[in-house]
């Protein structure tokens, strides 16, 4: 399936092979553009323009919660309120795995402009909004090699029962954000998410939120200066 993702990709803007990269993926719904101006905003930042942002575009597939309809989608989604009506674990897992696959084109020097250049993974962040964060926060927890970080954007950790066995790394930062006022994925979710990392999955002060009073379920400017920041510290030139 990694092969058959399409991906868009902001070079570094300080020219030449990057040092880093960052993934970046969307919501339901949305694709690779919808987060372009996000990826160049973040790359004109001084401290990062050695690094690669690459974004991938979700299948397109039915959605339940939306009667159906076909779009593009990183998981099937049941309910928005509950978990009591299951999750599309063969979808969540499939999309991990894609992204996974795409972590390690990097590591190996394969993926699209590198042309043999390698990346490790220490010098990868896999970041996401709702959707995409939540299969971020899945790739992270089950990557084979250890990433610089995490981030996830007013989202949730899926397969909640199921991760405590999965997980193969509970080390690296997570940066994630959640606004007080989101319509689609609820503040609760946030909050339950980030104290089920901290408490339970052993991660403490290296899972960090950041709740930003009155946002909806979108990405504010101060959110995306707050993740840049972050960014400059796991990924330091």
């Amino acid at each position: 399936m990694a092969a058959a993702l399409k991906t868009l990709i902001v070079p570094p803007v300080g020219g030449g092979m990057p040092s880093a990269t960052v993934f970046l993926l969307h919501g339901l719904g949305d694709t690779a553009q919808g987060w372009m101006d996000v990826a160049r905003m973040l790359g004109q930042n001084q401290a990062l323009q050695h690094v690669r942002f690459v974004l991938p575009t979700a299948p397109v597939q039915p959605v339940t919660v939306n009667m159906g309809m076909k779009m593009t989608s990183w998981f099937d989604l049941y309910s928005l309120t509950s978990m009591d009506e299951g999750e599309d674990e063969a979808g969540l897992m499939k999309s991990t795995e894609a992204i996974r696959g795409l972590v390690q084109e990097e590591i190996n020097g394969t993926a699209s402009q590198l042309n043999g250049h390698k990346v490790p993974s220490s010098r990868i962040v896999v970041a996401g909004f709702s959707q995409g964060g939540a299969i971020s926060l899945l790739t992270g927890l089950t990557s084979p090699a250890k990433l610089a970080g995490v981030g996830a954007l007013s989202t949730w950790l899926p397969m909640y029962a199921k991760v405590p066995a999965m997980r193969t790394q509970s080390d690296f930062p997570i940066f994630q954000a959640h606004g007080t006022s989101d319509q689609i994925v609820d503040f609760k979710f946030g909050e339950s998410t980030h104290k089920h990392l901290a408490n339970d999955l052993g991660f403490n002060k290296l899972a960090e939120f950041f709740p930003y009073e009155g946002m909806q379920h979108s990405a504010s400017p101060q959110e995306i200066i707050d993740f840049g920041k972050w960014l400059e510290r796991v990924l330091p030139i």
